[in-house]
C-alpha cells in the first residue's frame, strides 16, 4: 500500500480498512499505536532493557528483607537447577513462549569470583554464578527466568520471576518481592490487550473534541 508502513502480517487487514474507505491517516495512525503499545508493555523486548536498574533495585531491596537460602558448592545449585527444568512451571512457562522444554540447564562458576560487578548472567542455557556474591537460590532463579527466554528485565521477565520465586521460594518471598515491584511502579501483570481499531478511533475522537 503507497503511503503505509506497516508489518507484512498486517496485509489483509490494511486491504480491508482501505476497501472500507478508511484514511490511509487514520490506518497509519493506528499502526503506530500498535507498535507503541506492543513496546511499552514489555521494555526490553524489543529495543533498550530501560527498566534493568529498577528492576535491580527492586531485587536488592527484597534480598535485604528476605532470607534467601544459599548454596554451599556450584553442584547444590545444578541439583536445584534440575529440579526446576523437570517441573510442571518450567514446561508451562517454557510452551507459553513457543519454546519446546529445556532439557537441561548448566551452572557454573566464573574463572575470577570477586563478589563484585555481576552476581551470575545467563548465556542460552548456561548460568554463571559469583561463588561470593551469587551462589544463593534467588541469583539462580533469577538467571534461569532469562533463560525461559525473558532477555530483558522487563513485564514478562518480573511476571515469570514471581511464579518461579512464589513455587520454589514459597508465597511469602514473592509477596514481599511484588511488593519491591510496586513501590517503583514495574508492572509484573500480563500485557494489556490493545484497543480494537473502531474503538481506537472512538477514543481519538473523543480526546478531540
Amino acid at each position: 500500500m503507497v503511503g503505509l508502513a506497516y508489518p507484512s502480517s498486517m496485509s489483509n487487514q490494511i486491504a480491508q480498512w482501505r476497501e472500507a474507505g478508511y484514511p490511509i491517516p487514520t490506518i497509519q495512525g493506528y499502526v503506530d499505536y500498535l507498535q507503541k503499545q506492543k513496546m511499552s508493555q514489555n521494555k526490553g523486548t524489543y529495543g533498550k532493557d530501560s527498566e534493568k536498574t529498577k528492576t535491580y533495585k527492586c531485587e536488592w531491596a527484597f534480598q535485604r528483607e528476605y532470607q534467601v537460602k544459599e548454596f554451599d558448592t556450584i553442584r547444590q545449585a545444578q541439583k536445584r537447577a534440575d529440579q526446576i527444568t523437570k517441573s510442571a512451571l518450567w514446561a508451562k512457562l517454557r510452551e507459553e513462549k513457543g519454546r519446546s522444554r529445556m532439557l537441561s540447564l548448566n551452572v557454573n562458576s566464573k574463572m575470577r569470583n570477586t563478589g563484585k560487578n555481576m552476581a551470575g548472567w545467563a548465556r542460552g542455557n548456561t548460568i554463571t554464578l559469583d561463588l561470593i556474591c551469587g551462589l544463593d537460590e534467588y541469583t539462580l532463579i533469577h538467571e534461569m527466568t532469562h533463560c525461559l527466554g525473558n532477555w530483558h528485565h522487563g513485564r514478562s521477565f518480573r511476571r515469570d520471576l514471581l511464579k518461579l520465586v512464589s513455587r520454589f521460594m514459597g508465597t511469602d518471598a514473592a509477596k514481599i518481592l511484588k511488593s519491591k515491584f510496586k513501590e517503583k511502579k514495574l508492572a509484573c501483570g500480563e500485557q494489556r490487550k490493545p484497543l480494537a481499531f473502531e474503538k481506537w478511533i472512538e477514543a481519538k475522537e473523543r480526546m478531540t473534541k
